[in-house]
């Protein structure tokens, strides 16, 4: 009777284990589904707060799906243990980050790659807050549970971490092509690309590509301290900086026109 029962609870468990192993395969093509569907939908709603609420309900979708395909809130950086490491990892990344990023408006010769028509039209100093406060609480955080969180933890368990990474930052640099796409427009290089389809291309490919970069960056910081945290504060402040560094290098950049004019072409500029 006792080797009955044995088999039974055997047979059991290897059920359990193969329903385990089915839902951790068919997990993450449900995952790359949804995150996909989801930044098309983003991308068409016109209303920010539409655009927000669809991104955070696909990233605690996303969420959902990796924590039933067994994923664990560790696999997923989720864990508090290790909390306290990634606000750590996160400050120290954020910091040099955003120091990088201002030396760079600073300097003559990156200073056009910061050249941003969306930042020179921003108001004032209100708007600007209004918009670093939509990119620390509105954008990076979705962006970080969806590709840092559910999507990494999901292919963490389906093969080496470096695929793992690869993957989940792959798509979150395609992920960038319509907002590229629809923005391209207001950047230093409008002029350039404007009407020319193969430059268009180069340019989305590019971004794409630098994206994925910083994905893969952002993933290593996570799986480094353990949490998404991590990540997500080196994102924020990234991000962050590169607007006001924005209207850093257009304030820079006006003063050094002003500078090279004639001294009677200024005085005619003034009245």
């Amino acid at each position: 009777m006792r080797q009955v029962q044995r088999r039974g609870a055997a047979a059991a468990a290897a059920q359990d284990s193969a329903a385990v192993s089915a839902a951790r395969v068919r997990a993450p093509i449900a995952a790359v589904l949804v995150a996909g569907a989801h930044e098309v939908l983003a991308h068409r709603l016109s209303r920010p707060v539409a655009r927000t609420a669809v991104r955070f309900t696909a990233a605690v979708a996303l969420v959902g799906i990796a924590r039933a395909a067994d994923v664990s809130w560790a696999e997923l950086g989720l864990g508090r243990s290790e909390l306290g490491s990634g606000v750590r990892a996160g400050a120290t990344a954020a910091g040099a980050a955003a120091a990088a990023v201002f030396a760079g408006a600073r300097l003559p010769a990156t200073r056009r790659f910061f050249l941003d028509e969306r930042a020179a039209a921003a108001g004032g100093w209100g708007d600007l807050a209004g918009e670093l406060a939509r990119i620390t609480f509105a954008a990076v955080p979705p962006e970080e549970l969806t590709y840092r969180s559910a999507l990494l933890g999901l292919w963490l368990g389906h093969g080496p971490v470096a695929r793992a990474v690869a993957w989940s930052s792959v798509l979150f640099g395609l992920s960038h092509i319509l907002p590229t796409l629809s923005t391209m427009s207001g950047t230093a290089l409008h002029r350039q690309l404007a009407q020319r389809p193969l430059r268009q291309a180069v340019f989305v490919a590019g971004n794409v590509a630098v994206t994925a970069a910083g994905g893969a960056t952002f993933a290593w910081l996570r799986l480094r301290s353990g949490s998404v945290v991590a990540a997500l504060l080196a994102h924020a402040a990234l991000n962050d900086a590169a607007l006001v560094a924005g209207r850093v290098a257009h304030g820079l950049g006006g003063e050094s026109a002003e500078a090279g004019r004639p001294r009677a072409g200024r005085r005619a500029a003034r009245n």
